[in-house]
């Protein structure tokens, strides 16, 4: 039922965006039961292969980002 809201919320972004939101909550989910969780490194992995995933896909280098600002 929350995946199927946050789905919904998520619907006009970006597809990577979506990826990132749907990751990461699955991420959560693991573990929602230890009291302090310790994902940072691991929600900054997903978001790291998704954002280089899409710079491949746009055809631009990482570098070319910051020159065209």
């Amino acid at each position: 039922m929350l995946k199927d809201r946050l789905k919904e919320l998520f619907l006009t972004y970006d597809p990577a965006i979506q990826r990132i939101v749907y990751e990461v909550g699955e991420l959560e989910q693991q573990y929602i039961s230890m009291e302090r969780p310790r994902v940072k490194d691991q929600i900054d992995e997903i978001i790291t292969r998704i954002a280089q995933r899409q710079l491949e896909r746009n055809g631009t280098e990482e570098y070319e980002l910051f020159i065209s600002n």
